[in-house]
């Protein structure tokens, strides 16, 4: 991970332990139904934030992504709501997991080009959701008379942070391979992909621009799968079986049934990032996605 992505998540962390920290120390002063909102705010945005975050970082890793993301949200919303009352935890679990669900399969479903962006997105709408609820949560306590809770200045401290926050590093470097790469197989001409249910291995390959691609789609898994890479523009030099699935002269896609090995030899013309996937109804969504760098 990159340094900003670490200051995104330090900033995170500590907005979420603020809420909790205030929720608990002015616990008699808030009543159930004040509460269960906060409970519900803070596990929603947390969850939904890492989510987006874990579903970018673990590309390729529906359930893993979801399972970190719906703990971290669970755990924001129960601990927001244990010192008010039981309804708040429900409230703040239930919202915890929902965020968390929601976040992870944005974050895989996004383009490798938009990844950066949604992050920062992501963080930024989590800070203004934070920022007002703590707003609230003074003028609930009547406690909001101080200088730095008046609403132009929060207003303006937003704004500060939004320039400052975009004047960061990339918060992700896709020219480095993902964590379930197998290295021997990055830089090469002959590139074979194995095909799980419900995961590519490697999920993210680099070739040259020019140069003769060969890609091997290795079914291992228990169902059909296929590779389709999305809008990269290559001249088709050999194909094995087709299994009548039709597709365009030019649209790299190559299907395997489980146990079966197809390939496609391709010569990408233009560098780029693109995302290749599985395009059998349902497969996408599960985690079959991988990113494909042609160099120059």
């Amino acid at each position: 991970m990159t340094f900003s992505l670490y200051v995104t998540l330090f900033g995170a962390a500590m907005l979420t332990l603020i809420i909790i920290w205030n929720t608990n120390y002015y616990r008699n002063k808030i009543t159930v139904m004040t509460g269960m909102m906060i409970s519900m705010v803070l596990g929603m945005s947390i969850g939904l934030t890492i989510g987006v975050i874990a579903g970018v970082l673990l590309s390729g890793n529906l359930f893993y992504s979801t399972i970190l993301a719906m703990i971290i949200g669970i755990a924001a919303g129960f601990l927001a709501g244990l010192p008010i009352s039981l309804m708040a935890v429900l409230d703040g679990i239930l919202a915890g997991i929902m965020g968390g669900m929601m976040g992870a399969m944005l974050g895989e479903m996004i383009s490798p080009e938009f990844q950066d962006s949604i992050i920062r997105l992501m963080f930024l709408l989590f800070v203004g959701i934070i920022m007002i609820l703590f707003r609230m949560m003074k003028q609930e306590f009547n406690n909001d008379k101080t200088f730095i809770g008046h609403p132009f200045v929060l207003v303006i401290l937003y704004i500060l942070l939004i320039i400052s926050y975009n004047q960061l590093d990339p918060l992700i470097d896709i020219s480095q391979p993902d964590s379930n790469s197998h290295q021997h197989n990055m830089n090469t001409d002959n590139i074979v992909i194995q095909a799980n249910d419900y995961s590519f291995s490697p999920s993210q390959v680099e070739v040259k621009a020019g140069d003769l691609v060969t890609i091997t789609l290795d079914n291992i898994g228990k169902a059909e799968h296929d590779i389709e890479i999305i809008g990269m523009e290559a001249v088709i030099e050999e194909q094995s079986s087709l299994h009548d699935h039709a597709q365009n002269n030019n649209q790299i896609h190559v299907h395997s049934y489980p146990g079966e090995k197809q390939h496609i030899s391709f010569t990408p013309i233009n560098p780029g990032t693109y995302r290749y996937v599985c395009t059998i109804p349902g497969h996408i969504e599960a985690g079959m996605t991988g990113v494909f760098e042609v160099v120059s």
